[in-house]
């Protein structure tokens, strides 16, 4: 059961991610409102990928 947590989150973060560099490139879905919020989402996303990767690897 905790491996498949571990992967849905590093599904989500994944989602995140690109949801996140679409804003930063193109604007598509918050057309581009706050570059800050992009940032600190997409930093978010890449800590929380990084941690399900390392308690992925731990188990």
């Amino acid at each position: 059961m905790s491996k498949i947590l571990c992967l849905f989150s590093l599904v989500l973060s994944v989602i995140l991610m690109v949801v996140f560099i679409l804003d930063l490139s193109m604007k598509v879905p918050f057309k581009g409102e706050s570059m800050m919020f992009d940032i600190v989402f997409l930093t978010a996303a890449l800590v929380l990928g990084v941690l399900s990767v390392l308690t992925f690897r731990e188990q």
